[in-house]
């Protein structure tokens, strides 16, 4: 039995706070009064991180002498910095990376005596029903899921993460999430493309969100829980993608989004663009995974994060604003107010 871990004595780790959920993840410590240890990668711009005044320590993946320095006297781990691959060209680099970095955090963890580890997965791993109805965390691949690179990576590392025994491990499956603090404009791509007016080529199909904050402080009420669920997702609805880009174009007063393409269309031009990237650089028009988790998207059903964690999901309406607001301000979107929806 693991003992129950108490706000006020709660000493957390957050591998990939410099990013966007872990940034997120740090503010809502810091409404709680509690101080997270934040690793950080020498690459990493950790300018954020130092606005924040937070405690950091050197935490390279590759490395387990860091690792084990970083999880000495913690007992949660906040495991979001699992590998995410720029392209989906290389299945086994992929895999073979993505499943060596995880092993180095789990025996890290396991080593110094981690009680909880919480590993922030993707609801790619979300199965989808016969009936069409919401998928819940009952519902899971019996085995790999062929659709790319991502849906496989996510797959093969929940699957190890929930294998492992020397802790505690739970798991975290958050929907597309949105918010303050992508600075890397990832999930939020077309969202920010449609707010620029610009026609990207994308497939339609089921897309689900989460607002960042919430998430956030959904895995704090994870670490806090005397006795978690095993999995968690965590969404805040499910819509056609197709309508809501439409919805997007009214709200920011641009041309509708063009017409979707058919998946294979879709796949096509996302493989060339990922060529044409590895060749020449830059990033895609429209990235492989994002292409995949839209074509193969299901509804969520997100009552167990809901009942369990006493989550009230956000609105994307708000949302959305506080995205524009925060977008505005570092200029990622244009400086005027985005019409009324």
């Amino acid at each position: 039995m693991h003992r129950p871990l108490r706000g006020a004595r709660l000493r957390p780790l957050i591998l990939g706070a410099a990013g966007f959920l872990g940034l997120n993840l740090v503010d809502e410590f810091a409404a709680q009064g509690i101080a997270p240890r934040c690793g950080r990668r020498v690459r990493t711009n950790v300018l954020e991180l130092r606005r924040r005044k937070v405690t950091m320590v050197q935490a390279e993946l590759d490395s387990p002498e860091q690792l084990a320095e970083a999880c000495a006297g913690v007992d949660i781990v906040f495991h979001l910095a699992g590998h995410y691959p720029r392209l989906s060209l290389d299945l086994p680099g992929a895999l073979e990376m993505g499943l060596r970095q995880l092993e180095h955090v789990l025996d890290a963890a396991a080593r110094a005596g981690v009680r909880r580890l919480i590993y922030v997965s993707s609801s790619a791993t979300a199965a989808p029903r016969d009936s069409g109805s919401p998928s819940t965390e009952a519902d899971v691949f019996d085995r790999v899921p062929a659709f790319g690179t991502y849906h496989a990576l996510k797959w093969h590392m929940e699957a190890r993460a929930l294998r492992e025994e020397r802790l505690e491990v739970v798991v975290a499956c958050p929907a597309a999430c949105l918010g303050p603090w992508d600075l890397r404009v990832g999930t939020s791509a077309l969202l920010v493309g449609t707010a620029r007016g610009l026609q990207i080529p994308h497939p339609d199909g089921v897309v689900s969100w989460v607002d960042a904050r919430d998430l956030a402080l959904g895995l704090l009420r994870l670490a806090l829980h005397p006795a978690p669920p095993r999995r968690v997702l965590f969404s805040a609805g499910s819509l056609r993608l197709q309508p809501l880009l439409e919805d997007l174009a009214r709200r920011y007063g641009v041309p509708a989004p063009a017409w979707p393409l058919s998946p294979a269309e879709a796949l096509a031009f996302c493989d060339a663009e990922e060529f044409r990237a590895a060749r020449y650089g830059g990033r895609p028009a429209l990235a492989r995974e994002l292409a995949d988790l839209i074509i193969h998207g299901v509804p969520l059903d997100a009552a167990l994060a809901r009942g369990a964690l006493g989550i009230t999901f956000r609105p994307l309406s708000q949302t959305l604003d506080a995205f524009d607001d925060w977008a505005r301000r570092v200029r990622i979107l244009p400086s005027s107010k985005p019409l009324e929806a």
